[in-house]
């Protein structure tokens, strides 16, 4: 793998995750100048780690090659900066999601497991446990992580699942989807309860980082890291500094989702042609297309980004009332 930015028994680091878009050549195929660029524009934008081969990458899309071409690409052009993880279980027998879990181990820091491709929507957790089981039977010695992906359906794992899976040793990732704050609460209290883990408890919904980081979360992986990593960072590391400032930058987090989320991923890929890329707006499932006001409302939120990064700066610098 080259470089290797964490050992094989360390925990990964905490702060701000994105899951990372997919940038693509008008073809189909993977833009890797384009994906260069944005490995660089990330890491410069203070992210801790990069999560690709994701919902936001359009993994459902890619063959199994490409999934391991962007999961190689990725980490090469993270050159050790940071740690790069990537999903590994798209369907079929757990033998068969076990054989490429390891055939992408070679590639990542991590590999992360889809919670809903170990059971049926109609399975219970027994049997999610004991396919879990299995497939870590089946792939000895590789570092996990866990994704609460909500396609294509939503499976979040319960305290006591959660609570198991920490027990194994294996897993070093975890992306909670469920945007909740009493589950969200109840899974802290687990890994709070796990005071040696090397366990890392990632939220993806930005409405709720400052109370999941007040509870003892790791930090965020989620759709707003490809827009404003650094302003993520800056809430990761200062949420308990300046009650002021953290809730003022948790507030713009949350109001900026809305516009994020509108024609995502292909929206960031246009953020990112403001920033000079030449990044395609192409996506593999359906390319939309943006009226003028919507072009707008992107520079609009480039503008806002900027000026919120110039206030995160300032607090910074300036001496908490706090201290």
């Amino acid at each position: 793998m080259g470089d290797v930015a964490v050992g094989d028994g360390e925990a990964l680091p905490a702060g701000a995750w994105p899951t990372m878009i997919t940038p693509f050549l008008e073809n189909g195929s993977l833009d890797l100048d384009g994906l260069k660029y944005l490995v660089d524009w990330l890491i410069r934008n203070g992210s801790a780690g990069l999560f690709t081969v994701c919902l936001s990458s359009e993994m459902y899309n890619l063959s199994n090659e490409d999934r391991l071409t962007l999961a190689r690409s990725v980490k090469l052009y993270a050159a050790g900066r940071v740690p790069v993880v990537a999903s590994g279980t798209f369907g079929g027998s757990v033998e068969d999601m076990a054989a490429f879990v390891r055939d992408m181990s070679k590639e990542v820091d991590a590999v992360v497991v889809l919670v809903n491709q170990l059971a049926a929507e109609d399975e219970d957790d027994d049997i999610w446990r004991h396919n879990v089981q299995q497939l870590l039977d089946l792939t000895p010695g590789v570092k996990l992580g866990l994704y609460e992906c909500p396609v294509p359906y939503a499976r979040f794992i319960s305290p006591d699942n959660l609570k198991w899976a920490l027990s194994t040793g294996r897993f070093f990732f975890h992306k909670d989807t469920e945007c909740k704050k009493e589950p969200i609460k109840a899974k802290l209290d687990v890994v709070k309860a796990q005071p040696k883990s090397t366990f890392r408890f990632f939220n993806a919904n930005v409405e709720t980082l400052r109370y999941s980081q007040t509870l003892g979360g790791d930090g965020f992986s989620g759709i707003s890291g490809n827009f404003c990593p650094s302003i993520i960072a800056w809430l990761c590391d200062h949420y308990a500094d300046d009650e002021e400032c953290a809730e003022r930058v948790q507030n713009f987090l949350g109001l900026s989702q809305n516009l994020i989320a509108w024609k995502y991923p292909a929206c960031a890929k246009k953020f990112h042609q403001l920033h000079g890329s030449a990044m395609r707006a192409k996506c593999l499932a359906q390319t939309p297309q943006f009226s003028d006001m919507e072009d707008l409302a992107l520079s609009h939120l480039k503008a806002s980004i900027e000026e919120m990064e110039e206030i995160c700066q300032t607090a910074t610098a300036t001496p908490s009332k706090e201290a």
